[in-house]
């Protein structure tokens, strides 16, 4: 992503860019920092008709939490254009400080920051259980897990996602007994929450944020990745469910969570 490329309705609500520099971002969007007159300014930019539709969905849900306390980007502006052959869509929001948790090896060097930033990790997950959600972020009208299979089927008729027929079927048959949704993130993992030393400093890529499940937030949390929850899961989930507040997870509720997100 260049400066030239940027529409000039999002520079409008940005100010002129002083420089603009590229950042690491998953598969799904490209990401740049801007340096703003007012500061610094995250910068997504997402093509195709799957991809836009969710920073849309994020400008919404950013949009709809912009009042809360909770430790997320304040959206700037959004800008979509469906003139070309591909959707582009792009969003600017307020940069958060922080890296990814899943980028930090100096926690994983001592233990004691290794315990209290998981603690932390599963303080900000039940901060984001328990606030108030807004109507405008409700996906569906007949339940969240109808809502996601539905879109499961949706996503592996037309996309190029991890999930099996046989998978779907399944999840289909062995659905999880309900719970009282709340607000939830929608993929709450390390590579999406930003950590600066013992602190967490901000969740980012709020594409899923929904009423839904919590236990699908609490799966994606604690899966073995980049060297959390693997040779010391026992007291990686130990911390983690500490500062959390309990252990609501069944290892059945984990394998069936986990096998949703593989649509996704």
């Amino acid at each position: 992503m260049n400066e030239s490329e940027l529409p000039p309705a999002l520079l409008d609500a940005i100010g002129p860019v002083q420089g603009l520099t590229g950042s690491p971002q998953g598969m799904t969007s490209t990401l740049a920092i801007a340096e703003t007159a007012s500061g610094r300014v995250a910068i997504k930019r997402a093509e195709g008709a799957l991809y836009s539709g969710w920073l849309a969905r994020e400008h919404a849900v950013l949009s709809a939490l912009a009042a809360t306390t909770l430790p997320m980007p304040r959206p700037l502006a959004f800008v979509r254009d469906d003139t070309g052959l591909v959707p582009v869509a792009w969003l600017a929001m307020s940069c958060l400080p922080g890296r990814p948790l899943a980028e930090a090896p100096a926690v994983e060097q001592s233990q004691d920051r290794r315990v209290k930033v998981l603690r932390a990790y599963g303080r900000t997950l039940r901060d984001i259980h328990s606030a108030a959600a807004p109507a405008a972020i409700v996906r569906h009208s007949h339940g969240w897990l109808d809502y996601m299979l539905e879109e499961a089927s949706e996503n592996l008729e037309h996309f190029n996602v991890d999930g099996t027929p046989q998978l779907l079927a399944s999840l289909r048959q062995a659905r999880p007994s309900p719970v009282m949704e709340t607000l939830i993130h929608g993929d709450f993992t390390i590579d999406n929450v930003l950590t600066d030393g013992d602190a967490i400093t901000g969740v980012i890529d709020w594409s899923g944020g929904a009423v839904g499940d919590p236990r699908y937030d609490l799966a994606l949390a604690i899966r073995p990745h980049h060297g959390f929850f693997e040779k010391q899961r026992a007291q990686d989930l130990h911390a983690f469910f500490d500062g959390y507040g309990g252990d609501l997870l069944s290892q059945a509720d984990f394998e069936y969570f986990n096998g949703l997100y593989e649509f996704f």
